[in-house]
C-alpha cells in the first residue's frame, strides 16, 4: 500500500511539474492582465546555444532569479536541436509562432518583456559572462517602471 501511495504521489508531482513547464501564451496573457504583471519570454536553444545554456545555468536557475519570478509571468520558449530533446508538436508550433512575432531575427538567447496585450515593454540583453546581479538589476528596473 505504501508503494502505491508513493507511486501515485510521484506521478501526480510529475504531472503538475509538466503542466507548469508549458505555459501557453493565452494563459500567460490572462494571468498578466488579471494580476497586472509583465510577461517574460525567454527564447532559448537549450541543447545547442552556449550562451543560452549559460543564461539558464547562471541566471534563470539561480535563487535570486527564482525569488523574483513572482513579479512577472515567466515563459521559457525552447528550440532544441537534438532529437531526444524535441518538444511536442503543439509546443513547437506555439514557440515558433511567438518567435515569428517577438524574435523574427532568430537571436538566441533573447529575452523580451511584454504586457498582457502583447505589447513589447523591453528587450533584456544577456551577454556571455554577464553577472546574475547585473541581469536582475536591469530586470527589476524594467519591472518597476511597468508597475
Amino acid at each position: 500500500m505504501k508503494k502505491i501511495i508513493i507511486i501515485l504521489f510521484a506521478g501526480l508531482s510529475l504531472q503538475l511539474f509538466a503542466q507548469e513547464e508549458f505555459l501557453h501564451i493565452s494563459e500567460s496573457l490572462q494571468i498578466s492582465n488579471s494580476e497586472n504583471k509583465a510577461i517574460m519570454l525567454v527564447f532559448s536553444g537549450s541543447d545547442w546555444c552556449k550562451p543560452c545554456i549559460q543564461l539558464k545555468k547562471e541566471i534563470l536557475d539561480s535563487a535570486s532569479f527564482t525569488d523574483l519570478t513572482e513579479q512577472f509571468v515567466f515563459m521559457y520558449l525552447d528550440f532544441p536541436y537534438k532529437k531526444a530533446n524535441r518538444l511536442s508538436p503543439e509546443e513547437t508550433k506555439h514557440n515558433e509562432s511567438l518567435a515569428e512575432f517577438f524574435n523574427p531575427d532568430g537571436q538566441f538567447p533573447k529575452v523580451v518583456l511584454i504586457d498582457g496585450f502583447k505589447n513589447k515593454i523591453a528587450d533584456l540583453n544577456y551577454e556571455k559572462g554577464m553577472s546574475c546581479e547585473s541581469f536582475i538589476s536591469n530586470l527589476e528596473q524594467i519591472i518597476e517602471s511597468y508597475e
